[in-house]
């Protein structure tokens, strides 16, 4: 890569994809939201990290040689990595630093690390410049790793399942995130929430879209964009393809190719 390159993909945007709550569609939706970046013609990395790898799977890599956990093992020791040390390149154009189980058991190693917060950030301030887009997926809690991700991240996008909300889930999660803001990163920002899994004609779906733009429509974005429930993205992730390829006609993929737009814009 030229320096004029480096210099050009210095408007690197990091955002951390969370929600503390599981089953809202977070890695396929960061998975969705790389390949649509790739389509549009951007470079895009995804870190996974998340000890489950769902991530990893919706894009296709089930055993990578070198994952998250031994990225995060040796810039803990101090050790100097290479620039691209771990990435993987998918089929569908996605870069890809990986997770398994393995990871997991790294949460330990950290709790007696100073500034255990800041180690993922020197690894995204040694690719970001290489970039369009970094990715984060992030597990579902509010843990070292999802802390790691919001210091490391320039904004957070909030996935809401809304069968599965509660106002105080969400308030808690945005609480994190502000906390983070304040003590960790003041440039973090919520780059929006982003309603997944929906069944819009729903009098709940309706009652809770109306709710949490109530609480927070003043000052956080909410995505325009909707992704409705559909089975064919339930059958997805296990395909390792894209929705896009899964089910290239279908309301879902249209969805975040509305999405892509939305972030891109």
């Amino acid at each position: 890569m030229t320096m004029n390159n480096k210099i050009a993909n210095n408007s690197c945007k990091v955002i951390a994809l969370t929600n503390q709550k599981g089953g809202v569609a977070k890695s396929f939706t960061t998975a969705s939201l790389a390949v649509g970046l790739v389509q549009e013609g951007k470079k895009v990395l995804v870190i996974d990290n998340d000890p489950q790898g769902h991530a990893s799977r919706c894009l296709g890599v089930k055993n990578a040689s070198v994952t998250i956990a031994d990225v995060m093992d040796r810039l803990i020791k101090g050790e100097q990595l290479k620039a691209g040390y771990g990435i993987t390149s998918t089929e569908e154009g996605v870069d890809l630093l990986a997770a398994n189980v393995n990871y997991a058991m790294l949460e330990f190693s950290l709790i007696s690390v100073m500034s255990r917060e800041k180690v993922l950030e020197e690894f995204v301030q040694m690719e970001r410049e290489f970039y369009d887009y970094i990715l984060i997926d992030c597990p579902p809690n509010l843990g070292i790793f999802v802390l790691n991700a919001l210091n490391a991240a320039d904004s957070a996008l909030i996935p809401v399942k809304l069968e599965d909300l509660s106002i105080d889930g969400l308030q808690q999660l945005i609480q994190t995130i502000g906390m983070a803001k304040r003590h960790l990163n003041p440039s973090l920002e919520i780059c929006g929430i982003l309603f997944t899994v929906v069944e819009p004609r729903t009098v709940l779906a309706k009652q809770s879209m109306a709710a949490i733009r109530e609480a927070y429509g003043e000052h956080v974005k909410i995505y325009d964009t909707i992704i409705p429930k559909s089975v064919k993205a339930a059958e997805c992730p296990a395909s390792g393809i894209s929705i896009y390829k899964y089910d290239p006609c279908g309301s879902v993929a249209a969805a975040y190719k509305s999405l892509t737009r939305e972030v891109i814009g």
